[in-house]
């Protein structure tokens, strides 16, 4: 299984390897020890170098615009592969972000309704480039300072434990496209392509980072077709599922089937930080503020020890 890109953001070329559990690709584990160079048509050459388990990472480097690209991948068993050619794309214009809270009824499974606030984020244009294709993906950073209990009377000060920040995918099982070659208009207003609730993590610093992808034709086509088949709820009315073909061969062998694209995008992105006072209403949830109590388990878990928490690290951002 293959994910990843090439990207005019240096920082988000990036590909992840994945070995299958079956021949569903439903479920898959993180492949090391892989291989991977990206050859431009000019016949450069460079490398992806594993960052973490299974991911791998184009370091000082980025994709141009008009130049095509393709990648090569060697296994640790010795099977290789090999992407289809991309040209990189013109860039299509993201004017801004913007945003609103909304509150929404929610009906549990057991048919009990409850209010909840999301996050709406909507992409908007003004300036089309004709013929493009384009994907948005929004992901999320936020702060998260854990609780510091203060030594008792007649013990020296000690430090305050380290703040933690945690980076993850927004509404990660939506694909957000657009195929601006259908479209009667030269802009776009309101295209909603992500809806994050409201919880504690608007306690503290909370970033939305919107990225815009121009894809080739066939990336699209990929998409599209993921959408479709992650939708399918088993209506006869449905769309027939389509095969979700990506765009890698195994050289030794071209009728093995493999998974996932290797895609060429022209990426921009927008960022904006959002604290507890930007929403229309006071969050009453627990923090991690020291109540005066030393007693641990009056206090959530993600304050006493905050690299818990899921895509945790205490390093900070550059940009945070």
């Amino acid at each position: 299984m293959v994910s990843g890109q090439i990207s005019t953001l240096q920082d988000q070329s990036f590909i992840t390897l994945g070995i299958t559990s079956d021949s569903t690709a439903s479920v898959s584990r993180p492949l090391s020890g892989a291989s991977i160079f990206l050859f431009e048509d000019n016949g450069k050459s460079f490398r992806y170098v594993e960052t973490t388990w299974g991911t791998y990472t184009l370091i000082g480097a980025g994709g141009k615009v008009g130049h095509t690209y393709h990648i090569e991948i060697e296994l640790p068993n010795g099977k290789r592969y090999k992407s289809t050619p991309e040209k990189m794309p013109e860039a299509s214009v993201l004017d801004s972000v913007s945003y609103e809270v909304v509150t929404e009824k929610i009906i549990d499974f057991e048919g009990v309704a409850t209010a909840k606030a999301f996050y709406k984020i909507y992409a908007n244009s003004s300036s089309i480039t004709k013929n493009s294709y384009v994907k948005w993906n929004v992901t999320e950073d936020y702060l998260l300072t854990p609780t510091y209990f203060p030594p008792p009377p007649n013990v020296p000060p000690y430090p305050a434990p380290p703040n933690c920040y945690i980076a993850q995918r927004v509404d990660a099982q939506r694909i957000s496209l657009f195929d601006w070659t259908k479209s009667s208009s030269n802009s776009l207003k309101k295209q909603l392509i992500a809806t994050r609730e409201v919880d504690w993590t608007f306690l503290e610093k909370h970033y939305f980072t919107t990225y815009q992808s121009t894809l080739t034709k066939n990336a699209y086509e990929y998409w599209r077709k993921g959408n479709i088949l992650s939708n399918q709820v088993g209506s006869i009315f449905d769309t027939p599922p389509a095969e979700l073909t990506g765009n890698l061969v195994a050289i030794s062998n071209p009728a093995e089937k493999t998974w996932g694209y290797f895609q060429v995008v022209n990426q921009t992105f927008q960022r904006k930080a959002f604290y507890e006072s930007d929403l229309p209403f006071p969050l009453l949830l627990k923090r991690c503020d020291f109540t005066g109590s030393y007693i641990r388990s009056l206090y959530e878990p993600r304050c006493l020890d905050c690299i818990t928490v899921r895509n945790s690290s205490y390093k900070r951002p550059s940009w945070f």
